[in-house]
C-alpha cells in the first residue's frame, strides 16, 4: 500500500472542495481547517459531477487545477500518497463493500491468529478480486479500535454513494423523504393489511416490529454504502459487523454476519436481501420514532392506530 502513488493533484473531489473554500485569512490552524472542511465536504449533499470525474480533458467546463502553493499548504499535508490512491480507486466496483479493519492486538501471537483471519476472509469467494482497493487494513492508518467513523477523517471517499446518480450535474449524497413518494402508499397498503392480519402482535407491543419489517425496501433505497467493519468484537468472535448506511453515515440497519451460516463476501451480489436483513436490525435514527424514519414512513395517527376490534 505504502508503494502507491496518488492521482494528480486536485482530481479529488475533496481536494476540490477544500481549495473551493480554503479561508487564507483564519485564524484557525491548517489542520483545525481542513478538519472543519472535511466535515463541511461530508455534509455536502449535492456534488458537482465534474469533481468526479478525473478525464478533466473531456469535460467543458473543468474544475480548477491546484496552484504550487495550494498543494504544499493545503492538499499535501492532509493524506499521504497511499490513501490518495485508495480515494482514486474507492468503489471501483460499484457492487462491493469496504472491508476496514479498526483493531490491531499488541499481543504478538494474538495478532498473528487476527491476521490470518483477516486474510481468510478476503481470500473468500468474490470478494477476492475487489480486494485490492476495498480492504483497509493497515495499522499505521486505520488503527481505531471502536471509533470506526475515524476512517470518514483521512478517507470521506468512504461515505459514498456506492452507486452515483447524477441530477442535473450533480451527484447527491442523500435521498430525501419526496424520492420515496412513488412506493410509499405500497409501504402503507402493506402495513393495513399486517395489521389487520396480528391484531393480537400489534396491541400487544409488536406494533413497531411489524413496521420495521415492512419497511426494508424503504431501507434498502435509503442505504447509499455498505461497511464491513472487523473490530475488536470481529475477532473474538469471528462474526465482522455489517453496516448499511445512507449518504450522511447514518445507519440504516446493522447486525453481525455468522460465518458458520453465511458466505460473508456473499452479500456482495445479495446485496440487502430478506435472509441478510433477518440478522440486521434498524438503525436508532431509522427507526419509527427516530428523526428520519419519521420522515421515511410518514405515519399517520390512523396507520399508527389499533387495528379495528372482530365483531
Amino acid at each position: 500500500m505504502e508503494d502507491m502513488t496518488g492521482p494528480p493533484w486536485g482530481t479529488l473531489a475533496v481536494e476540490q472542495y477544500f481549495i473551493t473554500n480554503w479561508d487564507y485569512s483564519s485564524t484557525e490552524t491548517t489542520d483545525q481547517q481542513r478538519t472543519r472542511l472535511v466535515a463541511g465536504f461530508l455534509d455536502l449533499n449535492l456534488i458537482p459531477i465534474e469533481w468526479l470525474d478525473e478525464d478533466w480533458e473531456s469535460l467543458s467546463n473543468p474544475p480548477r487545477a491546484p496552484t504550487a502553493e495550494e498543494i504544499d499548504t493545503i492538499l499535501r499535508p492532509y493524506r499521504v500518497d497511499a490513501l490518495r490512491w485508495r480515494a482514486a480507486d474507492m468503489f471501483h466496483d460499484e457492487a462491493s463493500p469496504v472491508l476496514l479493519r479498526t483493531y490491531y492486538s499488541t499481543e504478538e501471537g494474538e495478532r498473528a491468529k487476527d491476521d490470518e483471519l483477516v486474510h481468510r476472509w478476503v481470500e473468500s469467494g468474490p470478494f477476492d478480486g475487489e480486494s485490492w482497493w476495498a480492504v483497509l487494513d493497515n495499522a499505521e492508518h486505520f488503527d481505531f479500535v471502536s471509533d470506526w467513523r475515524r476512517i470518514y477523517e483521512i478517507l470521506p471517499e468512504v461515505a459514498g454513494p456506492l452507486s452515483p446518480e447524477v441530477e442535473d450535474g450533480w451527484v447527491p449524497r442523500f435521498r430525501g423523504p419526496e424520492y420515496f413518494d412513488y412506493i410509499r402508499p405500497e409501504f402503507k397498503a402493506q402495513l393495513a393489511e399486517a395489521k389487520e392480519k396480528n391484531p393480537e402482535e400489534w396491541r400487544e407491543g409488536g406494533r413497531d416490529t411489524i413496521i420495521e419489517s415492512l419497511a426494508m425496501r424503504l431501507h434498502k433505497l435509503s442505504t447509499r454504502t455498505y461497511l464491513i467493519l472487523m473490530d475488536q468484537e470481529a475477532f473474538q468472535s469471528g462474526s465482522p459487523l455489517l453496516l448499511y448506511l445512507d449518504g450522511f453515515r447514518n445507519i440504516v440497519r446493522e447486525g453481525r454476519l455468522d460465518p458458520e451460516l453465511h458466505d460473508l463476501f456473499g452479500i456482495i451480489s445479495k446485496w440487502m436481501n430478506s435472509e441478510l436483513l433477518e440478522n440486521t436490525v434498524v438503525g436508532d435514527k431509522y427507526r419509527v420514532s427516530g428523526e428520519l424514519g419519521k420522515e421515511l414512513y410518514q405515519l399517520t395517527e390512523d396507520d399508527l392506530a389499533n387495528p379495528s376490534e372482530k365483531k
